[in-house]
Formats: C-alpha cells, structure tokens, sequence
C-alpha cells in the first residue's frame, strides 16, 4: 500500500534547501568561468574553513570518497592553490592547507557564497534570518556531536 510521505517535515525541508544552495552555487561557480570545477570549489573553501586538514578529515568533510578526494587535490596542487604537508605529529598523515595564491580566488567564492545567501534569504527580515542561521547552527552542532561520538566509538580507546 502507498504511504503518504509529507515532503515539509523539516528533515525534507532541509535535504531540499541544501541541495538547492549547492545547485545554485555550483551554477554560478560554472558560469563564472573560475578555472576550477564546483567540486573544486568547495574542496578548496572547505579547506579555507577547516584546515589545515588531513585527507582523510577533508574527505569527512565533503562528502568525497578518498580516492576523490585525492583526485580534486591534485588538480587543486598542480593549480599552486594548495599544498599537502607531512602532518609533524604522524609523518603517515599528510596536511592540506590553502596556499596565499588561493586567496583571490577564495575572494572570489566568498562573492559567490553571497549571491546565494541573498538568494536564500529572500524577503526575510534581519531579525528572521539571524534567528534562522542560529537555530540551523544548533542543529549542525547537534549532527556534529552525534557525528564525534560515532568516529570515536568506531576508533575506539587509545
């Protein structure tokens, strides 16, 4: 029997309005001619906003298989946009960091991500919006600490 599935609980509206944004975004990225693919793209701000990071962690991050990961990391190396370093700690692991050739570059996403904001927020008043991106920060929080809790059950005592 078919059962009815109700498409604005907010679990749905969410897959939805992230789906739409990296729609958006990758549109934009493509049409603005950056030299760099939308996957790129966000691997690249991705690392801006969290590293330096391992491959492993940036392949968590963006939702990339390792082997995609490592694949957009090199075109991103070879473009002088990043650069991957043994991690001091564990010479195993190898750290990737934003190079300061990716800085304009870097600006010009960081205007991409505001044209989609704009996009996103619509008519909504300042007061709306900023109650809106607080809960949406207590709810990424709530994945993030679920999210820990996994990695380290799955890793397990030192």
């Amino acid at each position: 029997m078919h059962q009815p599935i109700d498409s604005d609980t907010s679990f749905f509206l969410l897959l939805d309005i992230g789906r739409l944004i990296r729609t958006e975004f990758e549109y934009k990225v493509s049409d603005a001619a950056l030299g760099i693919t939308p996957g790129e793209a966000r691997t690249l701000a991705n690392i801006a906003r969290f590293g330096p990071l391992s491959q492993n962690e940036l392949a968590d991050i963006s939702g990339f298989g390792a082997m995609s990961v490592t694949r957009v990391l090199g075109n991103l190396e070879k473009a002088g946009l990043v650069c991957r370093n043994t991690n001091p700690n564990d010479r195993r692991v190898r750290m990737v960091e934003v190079t300061e050739k990716a800085t304009p570059l870097l600006t010009e996403l960081a205007g991409i991500g505001d044209e989609v904001r704009i996009i996103t927020r619509g008519g909504m008043s300042t007061k709306n919006w900023r109650a809106f991106e607080s809960m949406l920060k207590i709810v990424r929080d709530n994945h993030l600490t679920a999210y820990r809790a996994r990695r380290a059950m799955e890793i397990g005592p030192d």
